[in-house]
């Protein structure tokens, strides 16, 4: 199969996509995939490539992308004009794949993603709007999905709104924008976004239209009445609360629902192939999406396998510092509520360059032989670690800073224990947590032996693992006082943090630490004496921040998180030579 990363759009404002083409260089037409917003983006994420892979099968062709402001795009959230601006990047991307060759087009949205899709492909038949509007351009489209659509903007917000109180505790702000878990929604893009409905857009949409809506809820009245026309079918959207009504780490793919989306277009689009672009002209790389500096944003493969990243780096910084930014969990390059992306460009202006990458079996990049996707701890991390440092410093890791949340600093551990590199910079790192392979098919626990690369695993001895009933124990274990643990560590405990944390400090390697308080205490808990001797060596800095979130979801937790890091990366690489290197 041949899929390819490529920026398209407006010169000055390019939109990030990925172009999946049949192999034969022709196709029967092309599928544009409207993205939901948000957690749900995320959740969502993996069906949509599996779709687009899937379409590439079959001889259709494949765009997924980013909206304006979102995603690898230029842009942010805070940007006017955000819902302008999302229905032109669905024009942009329908412009795309016709100028490439598709005489067919299917547009499909999921959520949001299906209010905005809808409002662009319903300007576009009324008034002809081309994509320097908000309308997909020509006459429309030919089929358009619906997928587990909202009735509309507000209807999503209140949704949205809902979630954000029960998982951050997010209160009703007085600015009239709306927060949500990974996102924020400015009073202006509120507005725009509740006005936006799909019982209030006019004419056909397509000439055929697929409505997947859960079975599980009552459909909204007005949209059913505007959508009761010939040639507007109805199915189920299966499998759809496990897939974004989730956590990302708990995502089921919808694989019913994704089939019947699958043959419903190919049944719209025919089996005529005609010839289609691979559109090796489109940009690889993007100058000044870093928000004001003079910066470039190139996309990278790393590595035998071909690991997906995007390099964002400053004019003539080049021979300086590089800062690697790993996957939080299951999560894609672009991190928890698009901060990677802010911190790449915030970094970049600042003179260090930054990879944003995705783990083999995450996000974007391929999965190696035998490996399963979408698993935050896979042994595959530590091919992929030493691939990336040496593709980011050819002559050794002494510039190279790495930087994770959650098992994104676990792997950041490994890599500064194995390789060497200048620094590491770890928010909320899960150095606790087993590695996949000490878990069975089941997910249990069990007695298996650990990839013996592994130096940062904090996993209970053999012994303990191999106890009958040691699930059991290990939640009474789990809960004992503090006092406790320091006999625990000696006894049960492989390599506890404090052990793994002083050896990266004996190794000369800086290594800063920003947590909260519970993740602070796990880390601690039985050690305090270790860690006070730890930041004695001037190479160990622990800011425990009260009151964020884990994934930092929540603003507040990304605003103070955000500054501590940005100044600790800046001051880390500002140093001609480290202690260890003097």
């Amino acid at each position: 199969m041949s899929a390819r990363a490529l920026w398209f759009g407006p010169e000055g404002r390019p939109l990030f996509g990925w172009l999946h083409r049949p192999d034969d260089g022709r196709a029967r037409g092309a599928v544009v995939l409207c993205p939901a917003l948000g957690l749900e983006g995320v959740c969502s994420h993996r069906a949509y490539r599996q779709l687009a892979e899937r379409l590439e099968e079959q001889g259709i062709a494949a765009l997924r992308f980013d909206y304006d402001g979102t995603g690898d795009s230029a842009g942010g959230e805070s940007d006017p004009g955000r819902v302008e601006a999302w229905m032109a990047s669905v024009g942009a991307a329908v412009e795309l794949v016709r100028g490439a060759g598709a005489s067919r087009v299917v547009v499909v949205g999921m959520r949001v993603g299906a209010t905005i899709a809808a409002g662009a492909v319903a300007r576009a038949g009324v008034d002809g709007t081309g994509v320097d509007g908000t309308g997909v351009g020509g006459a429309g489209v030919d089929g358009m999905v619906l997928w587990d659509p909202c009735a509309s903007g507000r209807t999503y917000l209140r949704e949205q709104r809902a979630l954000g109180l029960m998982s951050i505790g997010v209160e009703t702000s007085d600015d009239g924008s709306v927060e949500v878990p990974g996102i924020v929604y400015q009073a202006e893009t509120v507005e725009d976004l509740g006005a936006l409905t799909i019982a209030g857009t006019e004419g056909p949409l397509a000439e055929r239209v697929l409505v997947l809506v859960r079975a599980e809820r009552t459909a909204n009245k007005a949209m059913v009445s505007r959508l009761q026309m010939d040639h507007v079918e109805w199915g189920v959207a299966e499998g759809q609360s496990e897939m974004v009504d989730v956590e990302p780490w708990q995502v089921r793919q919808p694989t019913a629902a994704i089939g019947s989306v699958l043959s419903w277009v190919s049944g719209v689009l025919g089996s005529e192939a005609g010839p289609f672009s691979d559109l090796r002209a489109a940009v690889g790389s993007v100058e000044g999406t870093a928000d004001g500096g003079a910066t470039t944003e190139t996309i990278v493969e790393i590595g035998p396998v071909g690991l997906f990243g995007i390099v964002t780096e400053r004019a003539g910084s080049a021979g300086g510092a590089t800062a690697i930014l790993f996957n939080a969990g299951t999560m894609d390059h672009v991190g928890p509520s698009r901060l990677w992306v802010e911190f790449a460009r915030r970094w970049a202006r600042g003179g260090v360059r930054t990879l944003r990458f995705d783990l083999s079996g995450l996000g974007d990049s391929p999965v190696r032989v035998g490996q399963q996707m979408d698993v935050a701890y896979p042994p595959e991390a530590l091919d992929d670690l030493s691939e990336v440092v040496k593709a980011m410093g050819p002559d050794g890791a002494g510039k190279i800073v790495l930087s994770g949340l959650c098992s994104g600093g676990y792997h950041s551990v490994e890599g500064g224990l194995a390789l060497g590199v200048r620094a590491v910079c770890l928010i909320n790192p899960s150095l606790i947590a087993a590695p996949a392979e000490a878990h069975g098919d089941d997910g249990e626990e069990r007695a298996a032996e650990i990839d013996p690369r592994r130096q940062a695993t904090t996993s209970r001895r053999k012994w303990v693992r191999a106890l009958p009933g040691h699930d059991f124990l290990g939640s009474i274990v789990d809960r004992l006082p503090d006092g406790a643990w320091w006999l625990i560590n000696r006894v049960a405990v492989g390599n506890p943090p404090a052990r793994i944390i002083e050896r990266l400090v004996d190794a000369g390697v800086e290594t800063y630490i920003v947590a909260g308080e519970s993740e602070a205490r796990e880390m601690r808990r039985g050690q305090a004496a270790a860690f006070r001797r730890l930041a004695r060596t001037g190479r160990f800095h622990l800011e425990v921040v009260p009151g964020i979130d884990h994934e930092l979801f929540a603003r507040v937790s990304r605003d103070r998180v955000s500054p501590m890091v940005t100044e600790r990366i800046l001051r880390s690489v500002a140093t001609k030579d480290p202690a260890h290197r003097a």
